[in-house]
């Protein structure tokens, strides 16, 4: 590794840290707290969303931490998810921003969890006993849901250390509705002539442009949920965490440009009926 290098990383870890120390002055702010209807979508914060498809409860990538090793949480999350049952946990990957421990040992044991094959021993030790695990292109189904694993183009492992581990998105099926949850991914075009009703896309942690390799752009995630034949796109992964270089009001700034109608920019804690 040249020096160049080893200082560009020391100067981001340093500009990460005095971004995040700042916040520890500033009051948590208050989300929304609109209710979870029938056939609708929540955003608890950052990859954390609530989804009822017909009475079905699916939470993805479940984190309500209010921090995560020296980052703080900006926004208190919008729901205690151990006061609602559950009935799907769907997890993209193992990073703590997507995979809280904290979170997970509070919700109910008896949801039915699908991840990647390397999340399974950590979710046995933390109880659950009802565990799916997908590779990308398997699917899940029984009478209520169908859920299949697409591949994210991220890398998964919890610390960097060992070989690479993948990363899950998923296409979620009601009898009537289709969503699809990115979780994290860099640009890709794997996900073209997806149809969904709604895409939910990750939109932050991508300055310095290093983070790309791993993370979208704004532009890149609204192009990539424009290869898919969805209805409309949400954006999530920004607003909750300081984790890289990006600033959120730029990143809003920037979804309020390319909208052309397709994108619902909300806040944490509002629903978005489908």
């Amino acid at each position: 590794m040249t020096f160049i290098r080893i200082r560009k990383i020391f100067g981001y870890m340093y500009e990460l840290h005095r971004r995040n120390f700042k916040s520890y002055f500033k009051p948590l702010l208050i989300p929304s707290y609109e209710p979870i209807v029938t056939n609708s979508i929540h955003w608890v914060g950052h990859a954390t969303v609530v989804i009822n498809l017909n009475g079905v409860i699916i939470v993805t990538d479940p984190v309500t931490s209010l921090n995560l090793g020296q980052m703080r949480r900006l926004v208190k999350p919008s729901l205690n998810l151990a006061s609602i049952k559950i009935d799907y946990i769907l997890l993209s990957h193992g990073h703590m921003d997507h995979m809280s421990y904290s979170t997970l040992i509070k919700i109910n044991k008896s949801a039915i969890v699908i991840a990647p094959k390397n999340l399974n021993l950590s979710l046995k030790i933390l109880g659950f006993k009802n565990r799916i695990i997908l590779s990308p292109n398997e699917l899940y189904s029984d009478n209520y849901i169908k859920i299949t694993a697409l591949k994210a183009n991220h890398d998964g492992r919890r610390y960097y250390f060992g070989t690479k581990i993948g990363s899950n998105s998923y296409m979620i099926e009601s009898s009537t509705k289709k969503v699809f949850f990115a979780g994290d991914t860099a640009y890709t075009d794997i996900y073209k002539d997806l149809m969904a009703d709604v895409a939910i896309m990750p939109v932050g942690c991508y300055k310095p442009n290093e983070y790309q390799a791993m993370h979208c752009s704004p532009q890149q995630s609204f192009k990539m949920f424009k290869m898919t034949k969805s209805k409309f796109m949400i954006p999530i992964h920004y607003k909750t965490y300081i984790l890289a270089q990006d600033d959120d009001e730029v990143t809003c700034d920037t979804l309020e440009k390319i909208n052309d109608g397709s994108i619902k920019i909300i806040d944490i804690g509002q629903t978005v009926k489908l």
